[in-house]
């Protein structure tokens, strides 16, 4: 079983979803299929929740707030009625009446060595159908260098690829620590000003100060329909040992400015947790030192690092290779307008979606 799915269930059961993360509205239930313990998250109707749980928040929520982005009066207002239109049927197709399976309910999934030795995947499909029987079935965070037999073998009983976003990786050690740009931002770590500490599990402030880094960056910075972390839960997962925190200290002026927790199975490592002071002077390289930490740490345990979305140029820069991630879903014993609304979403992902991504590195 994998130690991993063991330790989260144990702190996911035992809490409501949003004492851990704020914004998420879901339950966590559990399939066990050989001997894995396989997560699920179920939602039942469309509620304000977060993307990690609900198609809803991902396509429509995230898709109005873009808008606001747009200077033209005409294209904001003639996108408004478009998106509308789009939420009206997508609530007709009770699109978030869905479970996600192995939902780890962070922005990049990953999935234990489990998933691409299995040569038959019909088991945990039937399961999952069987007990919820109106609900469409997810896998999300898959892409082509990751997960190759896992996305063969779903298409193969059935499943429909979903393109979600352009993602980066960064494996080929060798070639990227020869990158003028990371040999610059490796120096950083011998700083004596700015040191990267773990936090105490005894010192709650720690733990407030990781949240309010990330949320600086990611809530307000970005955008507040991201994953909303509370205290507790970081604290929780570094107890558990699901979860690599380091906070930067500014040694100079005795405080706290940057964050960064990594999560990770079978090989293959992300970064859920990223934060700094958003207002800090550009001469104190905050992100950069925080992206300098995570590779140096992939790279001394040898990980595969998916670091998700978004910053294209400085992440290509550094090394990290663009794939398009996919959402995979199963709908076969949906009724036909929902399974319609799902394939039209699928190809429209992959005919028109993912040029875009690709064109504009996105």
């Amino acid at each position: 079983m994998s130690d991993f799915s063991k330790r989260l269930y144990a702190i996911l059961k035992n809490h409501p979803s949003s004492t851990l993360i704020a914004n998420l509205n879901t339950r966590t239930e559990s399939y066990t299929l050989g001997n894995e313990l396989i997560l699920t998250s179920v939602v039942d109707t469309i509620e304000p929740n977060c993307y990690i749980a609900s198609p809803y928040a991902m396509i429509i929520i995230y898709a109005q707030e873009e808008l606001t982005k747009i200077p033209s009066w005409l294209y904001r207002n003639s996108g408004w009625l478009l998106i509308q239109t789009f939420a009206f049927i997508l609530r007709l197709a009770r699109i978030d009446h869905v479970q996600t399976l192995n939902n780890y309910l962070l922005s990049t999934n990953f999935f234990s060595p489990y998933w691409e030795i299995r040569d038959d995947l019909s088991a945990i499909t039937y399961q999952a159908r069987t007990r919820h029987p109106h609900h469409a079935l997810l896998l999300r965070s898959l892409n082509g260098v990751q997960n190759p037999h896992l996305i063969k073998q779903l298409q193969r009983i059935g499943w429909t690829p979903l393109v979600s976003r352009q993602i980066y990786l960064f494996s080929q050690w060798q070639t990227i620590y020869h990158k003028h740009n990371v040999q610059m931002d490796q120096k950083l770590l011998s700083s004596e000003r700015f040191i990267f500490v773990k936090p105490p599990l005894e010192d709650d402030s720690a733990f407030n100060a990781a949240y309010s880094l990330y949320n600086s960056l990611y809530l307000d910075k970005y955008s507040i329909h991201n994953v909303q972390f509370t205290p507790l839960y970081l604290k929780q997962l570094v107890e558990q040992r699901l979860l690599h925190l380091r906070l930067l200290k500014d040694t100079l002026h005795d405080r706290y400015v940057g964050v960064i927790g990594m999560m990770g199975d079978g090989g293959v490592i992300t970064a859920p947790i990223v934060g700094y002071e958003t207002h800090s002077p550009k001469k104190d390289a905050l992100y950069r030192r925080i992206i300098a930490y995570a590779l140096s740490y992939a790279h001394q345990h040898d990980y595969l690092l998916n670091l998700s979305s978004g910053a294209a140029e400085f992440k290509t820069l550094r090394g990290g290779e663009p794939h398009l991630e996919y959402m995979m879903v199963y709908t076969h014993h949906l009724p036909l307008f929902r399974k319609i609304v799902w394939k039209a979403l699928s190809l429209l992902s992959r005919y028109f979606y993912a040029p875009l991504l690709q064109k504009f590195h996105l």
